[in-house]
């Protein structure tokens, strides 16, 4: 029989906001939050966002701490919508409190004595590889993968995603779209809309336009809005990157 297409249950990639905890008050919370929503409430309006507590991770003792349902009814109380809690212990109280499901957030965890494996000094001299001695082809891997080309414009309430790679746009993003990269992103036209570089954590990725128009600019999780771009560099052509850890935007 042919399958049922008009319900299909099926893997896909979207992307969402993340919000970063790093304290167990949420008085302290609850003030960042406001002052970051105010700056743009229609745009953070019923946005969908992913809950990291993996920062805690560092120190169980303030982790624990905190209390899981007055963080959700704080956030829920600046109109954002937390969709799930990402954590490096789902054993911890934290995790157990949240009202939200838990995925593993993957925090990094720092080495302990068991992790370092023990290597006697006669192995150790059969696997030191004279400095000189050419690596053959076959040891090593080279992965290269060409930009993510779009020749026509982004429409509104379009979403491309350049996975792994540069996106480069031939002509406008309209208002409303969204353009996504792990790596860097050219737009030749207008970037009206959204860019977001770097989504997969590179710090170094950068955001090329040729008309500086966006509602939202972001790298490697770093946002600003429209309002906070200065008035000389709007509509003009930009270059936007991180500069220890701050976004800076340029005229190019």
């Amino acid at each position: 029989m042919p399958s049922d297409k008009r319900v299909e249950l099926k893997g896909g990639m979207y992307t969402f906001m993340s919000l970063k905890i790093g304290v167990a008050d949420v008085d302290i919370v609850d003030e960042s939050l406001a002052d970051k929503v105010q700056q743009a409430p229609g745009f953070f309006a019923d946005t969908p966002i992913v809950v990291d507590l993996t920062p805690l991770d560092e120190d169980p003792d303030t982790r624990d701490a905190l209390d899981g349902s007055a963080l959700m009814a704080c956030i829920r109380k600046h109109k954002l919508v937390p969709m799930v809690a990402a954590t490096g212990d789902k054993s911890s109280p934290l995790a157990k409190a949240v009202e939200v499901p838990l995925i593993e957030g993957g925090a990094a965890r720092r080495p302990t004595a068991e992790d370092v494996p023990k290597t006697s000094a006669a192995d150790a001299a059969n696997n030191t590889r004279p400095t000189n001695e050419p690596v053959s082809s076959s040891e090593v891997e080279y992965i290269i993968r060409p930009p993510m080309l779009i020749d026509r414009p982004v429409r509104s309430g379009q979403q491309i995603y350049a996975r792994d790679t540069d996106l480069i746009i031939i002509g406008q993003v309209g208002p409303g779209a969204e353009v996504i990269a792990d790596n860097n992103i050219h737009v030749y036209g207008p970037l009206r809309g959204r860019a977001l570089c770097g989504v997969s954590g590179n710090r170094s990725t950068r955001i090329f336009c040729q008309s500086l128009e966006a509602e939202l600019v972001s790298v490697a999780g770093n946002y600003r809005m429209l309002e906070t771009i200065p008035e000389e560099l709007r509509g003009k052509p930009a270059k936007i990157a991180l500069d220890n850890e701050r976004l800076n935007i340029e005229p190019l």
